[in-house]
């Protein structure tokens, strides 16, 4: 077992998807839909003059959207997203990340350094990071001779 956990996830920095997509907030929710599937990506964060204010996932679109009849060519991204972010930094650990997602019920967080946004950690990101230091445990049995 000797460092084998040093090379799996332990903070949200090793775990975070980068780089962070954004949308402003003027967009309209068709546009913004549309740039989320061309990049394969569950959640878009919403600006406002580079800063960040907001973010859309795809939960929100068919909540406040679809099952709403709203027309997604004319609703602004703005008018959906959820305000105010909650954000983390890449130190956080994996553990902690997963505890605020669960008491806050969200499902991605921003990742920042400092000012700077630097990814977006999903619950997906965290159950991978968990999954892998749960196998990299039970590696070192796992080549013992019977």
């Amino acid at each position: 077992m000797r460092g084998s956990c040093m090379m799996f996830p332990s903070n949200v920095g090793d775990a975070m998807s980068s780089p962070v997509i954004t949308a402003e907030g003027g967009n309209n929710v068709k546009d913004s839909a549309t740039l989320m599937t061309e990049r394969g990506i569950g959640s878009l964060i919403i600006v406002d003059k580079g800063k960040p204010v907001g973010i859309v996932t795809k939960r929100d679109i068919i909540k406040r959207v679809v099952s709403e009849g709203k027309d997604p060519s004319r609703t602004k991204i703005r008018e959906i997203m959820t305000s105010p972010l909650i954000t983390t930094n890449r130190e956080t650990g994996i553990l902690s990340a997963i505890r605020t997602m669960r008491e806050r019920h969200i499902s991605q967080m921003l990742v920042l350094d400092g000012e700077e946004m630097v990814g977006v950690i999903s619950e997906r990101d965290l159950i991978k990071a968990v999954s892998y230091a749960s196998l990299a445990s039970f590696s070192p049995l796992m080549k013992e001779k019977k």
